[in-house]
């Protein structure tokens, strides 16, 4: 497997790149990631990370903190440099013309609270090589298409939350990318601004783009994305579609039961399952997630909870989402525990 070579920080990509989408080689593959690894003092980075993004796809990035998505991401943008694997962006190696062509939108967000909107995003546009009358243009037409239009003098931080998470996007969107690369993009933003947010997106997807859509909502992943891909210490450990996910997920119960939780949690553990609380009116009996196993069944279950004496009140089946995959395939004491209780 090739090291990934050449990487360095982005100079002036001075070409063309309205029509970037066009000019894939392989139509099919937008970036593939091999064997991919970075380390870093102390054992944490990443130790094996696989996976391909296909045009015109979303594909959800998951994993715990410290699972190692972001530092993924920097390696495919070439802010870190990766110590083993491969990286491909338009079915070629890895190159800073390639790079060019993608948006990138950081954890971390990069607007000073001075700027104002439409010069940040011609920036970013001269950033990748555009003219800067073309980048002006550009952000012109994403600001109104954003909803923004009249705010262009506005700056960055005179704006709203939401408002300044959208000038973010448009700034990784300016020069016409066919990949954008988005780390938390919903964080913090309330259900209104977030479904302009996913709306923003939807339309770059359907224009040809295709998105890895970095996320710990397990709600916004099922309803935007097409395709999961799962990280845990540093590793793949899921890659599929959100009906393939759902195959991979723990069998769970809902537990209704008194305030007895933590003889909940001992019976639950013993069994290798892991308990949650759910949201519950004051007053309510305490209800509590339970995800178990898929060898372990019920008797054994039950056995558990009554060895340790916890009075139940009801056992309601849950279904099977990509929140209990998670749980299964990417949480350190489900991937572990593989015994059963006698």
């Amino acid at each position: 497997m090739p090291i990934v070579s050449n990487f360095s920080h982005c100079g002036n990509h001075r070409s063309s790149l309205l029509c970037c989408v066009n000019l894939m080689t392989n139509p099919d593959t937008i970036l593939s990631v091999a064997a991919l690894a970075k380390r870093f003092a102390g054992g944490n980075g990443i130790h094996d990370v696989s996976f391909s993004v296909p045009k015109g796809s979303v594909t959800g990035f998951i994993g715990a903190n410290g699972a190692g998505k972001s530092t993924t991401l920097r390696c495919i943008v070439g802010v870190m440099r990766p110590d083993a694997g491969e990286i491909r962006l338009f079915d070629e190696p890895w190159s800073k013309s390639a790079r060019a062509r993608i948006g990138f939108l950081p954890e971390e967000r990069g607007l000073f609270g001075h700027e104002r909107a439409r010069e940040a995003i011609a920036f970013h546009g001269a950033l990748k090589g555009m003219p800067r009358r073309d980048a002006l243009a550009a952000a012109d037409h994403l600001l109104q298409r954003a909803g923004l239009s009249g705010r262009e003098s506005d700056r960055i931080g005179s704006l709203s939350k939401g408002n300044a998470q959208r000038v973010q996007v448009l700034c990784a969107l300016v020069h016409r990318p066919g990949l954008l690369l988005l780390d938390e993009p919903l964080s913090g933003l309330d259900p209104t601004a977030q479904a302009d947010m996913l709306s923003l997106l939807a339309e770059f997807r359907a224009e040809g783009g295709a998105i890895l859509f970095s996320t710990h909502s397990m709600a916004a992943a099922e309803g935007f994305c097409d395709r999961i891909v799962m990280l845990a210490d540093g590793r793949t450990v899921f890659e599929g579609s959100l009906a393939e996910a759902s195959k991979a997920a723990a069998r769970g119960v809902i537990v209704i039961t008194t305030s007895d939780g933590a003889g909940l949690r001992a019976a639950v553990s013993a069994v290798g399952g892991q308990v949650r609380p759910l949201p519950a009116v004051v007053g309510d009996v305490p209800r509590w997630r339970v995800l178990v196993p898929p060898h372990i069944g019920d008797e054994a279950l039950a056995r558990a909870l009554a060895n340790r004496g916890v009075a139940i009140e009801a056992i309601q089946a849950d279904k099977a989402d990509l929140e209990t995959a998670f749980w299964n395939l990417a949480t350190p004491a489900t991937r572990k525990v593989k015994r059963e209780v006698a």
